[in-house]
C-alpha cells in the first residue's frame, strides 16, 4: 500500500519523456543551424538570416532544459550536460559578437560543434535512462 507522501514523491511519467522530446527538438534545431550555415557559406548567403533566426528561436530551450533537469529525477551527468548548453550558447554569442585583437571568433565553429556534441550526448543519455527505467518497470510488472 502506498502512502500520500510516496505518491507525491513519485515522478510523473511525462516529465522525463517531455524532457527527452525537448532535447531532441533542441538537437534537431542545432543540426538545422549547422546545415543552414553550410548552405549560406557555400551556396547562397541569404541563408545566413535563417541561421541567425534559428539560434534566436531555439536558444531559450537551453534554459528550459536546464531548469527541467533540476526538477525531474535525472542523474548528475544529465544535469551537467543540460547546464553546459546555455553556457556553450553564451560562448557562441560572445565569440561571434565580441571583437577583440585575439580574434576569438575563430572559436565560434569549434564551440558550435562542441554544442552539437553535448546536445547529442544529452539525447543519448536520456534515451538510455528512459530505456533502463522502462525495462525495470516492465520487470516489476511481470513479477
Amino acid at each position: 500500500m502506498t502512502t500520500d507522501l510516496e505518491i507525491d514523491r513519485a515522478p510523473t511519467p511525462w516529465m522525463p519523456i517531455g524532457f527527452y522530446a525537448t532535447s531532441i527538438v533542441f538537437n534537431v534545431c542545432l543540426i538545422a543551424q549547422l546545415l543552414t550555415v553550410g548552405v549560406a557559406y557555400f551556396n547562397n548567403p541569404a541563408w545566413w538570416n535563417i541561421h541567425v533566426w534559428l539560434v534566436r528561436g531555439y536558444s531559450g530551450l537551453s534554459l528550459v532544459l536546464l531548469g527541467w533537469s533540476f526538477i525531474a529525477p535525472f542523474s548528475r551527468r544529465i544535469r551537467h550536460l543540460a547546464a553546459s548548453l546555455p553556457v556553450l550558447l553564451g560562448l557562441q554569442f560572445a565569440s561571434i559578437h565580441l571583437k577583440s585583437p585575439l580574434h576569438l571568433e575563430i572559436l565560434h565553429p569549434l564551440i558550435g560543434f562542441t554544442l552539437l556534441y553535448v546536445s547529442s550526448s544529452l539525447v543519448h543519455h536520456i534515451s538510455r535512462t528512459l530505456s533502463s527505467s522502462n525495462y525495470q518497470n516492465n520487470q516489476i510488472l511481470e513479477v
